[in-house]
């Protein structure tokens, strides 16, 4: 037996170096990240793109682009190479060594790791040359014509380049080429005492101004951001253009509404957070808004405002939702620790909302946003493309704003952040992320199980700011709404009066016109008559106008009631969208089929066991169909045209209806509903059975999904309690299923916040709707009424408690 090697054609090594860098702007980068990974402070990227003048068709002068006059220098003052290392790691078509040494001389971790950074010269120009200088040698010049690969005969054994020596001198080489651009006065030209020069000619692309600044743009994405405080810089430059670009600035960002830096600890499982707050203006707050903060919980109260930054730490069980178990504790631990800094900017002030922000240079954050604008990921100090690019909401942000278009103060948890409006630096590493893995191409993150449970950790993060800007002004936003209410009030009441002097004048003039003056302007008791005239007018014009008002209000409540149905209307159908999937095919003519059967099957074939199999799967189908017929019966129930009208709701004989359109689902599921009140007593309450069907719909659906993980056996029970408390109508609501997760038992009312859910698929990411409990939350809020978890140790448990009014108080 003989073995015979592989041999890889020049071609192959030619398609590896184009399939890893697909454009040009990738290529330039790649170079600069080498320049990183050799410890270079400096690195210089040089453009000397040559023009020439032919004549067009018409005789007449065409600038066209010299592509074999052009050239692309990339310098750089790291640690040069020696001849070893050009001739067993630079010339090694995937070498490993930056994967096993991928620590630096001076502690930075290597960027690269696949050893094809060099077909990034290949990828640009036709001929490159280096030459490199190290503290070992006087130096090298390298030769290569990649024209070479193009020989489909030949293998890449038999591609070679030039090496020879050559005493280089960097520092005379930038100051001899680039004499004219004065690039002493941009940086240090003599600290270039060893490093590396690459020349790339002959170029492939055509490199016009708005590709050029493409890169120059690039480069500030790509360069680590000052917040780093990494000593790696760039400059570029274009000698036909020496004044177009420069020093390439990085991200910093001072003007902000929000900073927030979180740090996960994938040890401790944790996440410590470090909140700024620059958005209120705090001298504001103090002289009109201070009260309404004074006596609030920390970090909410006004000496927290005005400290502006406070911290604090959460488990990640608690910040996901989750409840630890062996698979997600090992994912969450093998992810690895990271950090993000978050920034929120603004882009104007509404004056109509009247919060108290502080004011800002709108052009100014437009600009800065438009160049620095995003949620990117830097591993080790250099980006990864493409997350945080104007066009790459990876995070979904804008999704989320769809989702969830809210106000920021109207109620706590639902106003969610605009991509554009936001900034962040992600910093992960390769040493603590090994299953953050690239892409071949380098033009992204793999997405596998970490980087999905990883993304779901960030939005999670960004949530925390979101909830707590919410907070903030959700104070601001009721205080509004209570000024807005009272000036309605003032305003009806100013109607009232000017209507009711109007009257009670014309009636003056009509009297006098008929009986002439009667009494003097200062009689007392012409005065008296007319002030209690007049009070009875503005008292009947305040109820009219007040009635109409409140009319409409009606009318835009109906809408909202019929919105919020549907949308519990929508989220019970997704939770048994199961059982309509699995009798679909069962429903045409299910009552005529046991008939059909038995005359079609003999006398004789009755007598066998097998012709009651079929009795009995025509008894299942059946069964299926009152499913179906049950659940269409309950969605065209549900929006009926009275149940949008508010009226005195009967609770009794609402709770007697619930469980009627309930008692097929809950008896296929071996679950009891029983409901207790006093049946002497008689429980009104003015309002939508719509909105009720809201409440009770959702808390049914979360206990049978409860008892669907239950993994013990017991008696599986819901039971509601009517009963009437100091003016209050009370509903206490409890199933002993597996009750509320663990991830919630530091912060139990975090269950009524939008989108947040239990529901986990493997990654962390919520599968349930997380939009049950906040609807349910926000009818009883708009009830003016209550809704408290109480202690069990078994299932879960809610009172709810709305006030009754005197009215309804009277007909009880």
């Amino acid at each position: 037996m003989t073995e015979i090697p592989f041999i890889v054609s020049a071609r192959a090594g030619k398609l590896l170096g184009r399939e890893n860098f697909s454009n040009p702007e990738g290529a330039i980068i790649e170079l600069v990240k080498n320049s990183y990974d050799a410890d270079a402070k400096s690195c210089l990227v040089v453009f000397d793109i040559v023009f020439k003048i032919e004549k067009d068709e018409q005789g007449n002068d065409k600038k066209t682009l010299n592509n074999d006059s052009s050239s692309i220098f990339i310098i750089d003052n790291g640690e040069g190479m020696s001849k070893d290392v050009i001739e067993n790691q630079w010339m090694k078509i995937g070498t490993g060594n930056k994967e096993t040494e991928f620590i630096s001389k001076n502690k930075r971790v290597k960027t690269g790791a696949k050893g094809i950074g060099r077909f990034a010269l290949d990828r640009l120009g036709f001929n490159a040359e280096m030459w490199t200088v190290s503290n070992e040698s006087n130096g090298f010049n390298w030769k290569m014509d990649w024209k070479q690969f193009d020989n489909s005969d030949k293998s890449i054994s038999e591609i070679t380049a030039e090496l020879s020596d050559n005493n280089v001198n960097i520092s005379e080489f930038i100051k001899t080429n680039f004499n004219h651009i004065k690039l002493e006065k941009i940086f240090n030209v003599a600290s270039f005492n060893t490093g590396t020069i690459l020349k790339i000619s002959n170029l492939k692309d055509e490199w016009y101004e708005n590709d050029i600044a493409g890169v120059f743009k690039s480069l500030e994405a790509l360069i680590p951001p000052k917040e780093l405080n990494m000593s790696f810089e760039v400059n570029f430059q274009h000698i036909q253009k020496p004044k177009e670009f420069g020093k390439v600035e990085t991200a910093f960002f001072n003007d902000y509404d929000y900073k927030l830096i979180a740090k996960f600890n994938a040890e401790k499982l944790s996440v410590d957070f470090e909140i700024t707050r620059n958005e209120m203006d705090i001298d504001l707050i103090k002289k009109n808004y201070s009260d309404l903060y004074k006596n609030a919980k920390t970090p909410y109260d006004l000496k927290t405002l005005e400290n502006k930054t406070f911290k604090y730490s959460k488990g990640i069980d608690e910040l996901l939702e989750w409840e630890f178990d062996e698979n997600n504790t090992k994912l969450l631990k093998n992810l690895g620790s990271f950090n993000l800094t978050f920034y929120y900017l603004k882009y104007n002030v509404s004056l109509k909302e009247g919060y108290p922000f502080k004011s800002i240079n709108q052009k100014e954050r437009r600009s800065v946003l438009h160049k620095f604008g995003g949620v990117k990921i830097y591993r080790d100090s250099f980006r990864v493309r493409p997350y945080g690019d104007p066009d790459n909401d990876w995070l979904k942000l804008g999704a989320r704003v769809a989702q969830s278009p809210a106000g920021s103060g109207q109620r706590i948890g639902d106003w969610r952040v605009r991509p554009e409006q936001t900034a962040g630096i992600i910093t992960i590493s390769r040493k603590n992320n090994p299953n953050l893995i690239d892409k071949s191409d380098r033009g992204a993150l793999q997405e596998n199980d970490s980087y999905e449970t990883f993304k779901s950790i960030i939005i999670k993060v960004i949530n925390e700011f979101e909830v707590d800007r919410t907070k903030i002004l959700n104070v601001l936003f009721k205080h509004f709404k209570i000024l807005k209410e009272k000036e309605r009030e003032n305003e009806i009441q100013r109607r009232a009066e000017s209507l009711a002097d109007i009257i009670v004048a014309e009636r003056k003039v009509v009297e006098e016109k008929l009986y002439g003056k009667k009494y003097n302007d200062v009689d007392l008791f012409q005065q008296k008559r007319e002030e209690e005239e007049r009070r009875k007018y503005e008292e009947a014009f305040k109820d009219t106008f007040k009635a109409i008002d409140d009319e409409k209000i009606e009318k835009d409540n109906e809408e909202i009631v019929q919105v919020r149905g549907l949308a519990s209307l929508g989220l019970i159908v997704s939770s048994f969208a199961h059982e309509l999937k699995e009798v679909k095919n069962n429903v045409e003519d299910i009552n005529d089929l046991e008939n059909i059967y038995k005359d079609l099957v003999s006398d004789e074939a009755k007598k066998k066991i097998e012709f009651n199999d079929g009795v009995n799967i025509i008894k299942s189908l059946k069964l299926d169909t009152e499913k179906i017929i049950h659940w269409v019966d309950y969605s065209l129930t549900a929006v009926k045209k009275d149940k949008r009208k508010r009226g005195n709701l009967d609770f009794i004989k609402y709770f007697d209806s619930l469980s009627k359109e309930w008692k097929n689902v809950l008896k296929n599921r071996n679950i009891e509903l029983v409901i207790k009140k006093d049946t002497k007593a008689k429980y009104l309450f003015r309002a939508f059975e719509m909105d009720m069907n809201t409440i009770f719909s959702n808390l049914i659906s979360n206990s049978i999904d409860s008892f669907q993980n239950l993994k013990v056996m017991r008696d599986r029970k819901i039971l509601i309690i009517m009963n009437l408390e100091n003016e209050n109508l009370i509903i206490d609501y409890s199933d002993n299923g597996t009750g509320l997760s663990k991830a919630f038992d530091n912060n139990k009312e975090n269950i009524f916040l939008p989108f947040t859910t239990s529901k986990k698929d493997r990654n962390g990411n919520d599968i349930g709707t997380g939009l049950g409990m906040y609807l349910v939350k926000n009818v009883i809020d708009d009830y003016n009424g209550d809704i408290m978890i109480s202690n069990t140790d078994i299932g879960f448990k809610i009172r709810i408690e709305f006030p009754i009014r005197k009215n309804e108080k009277n007909e009880i």
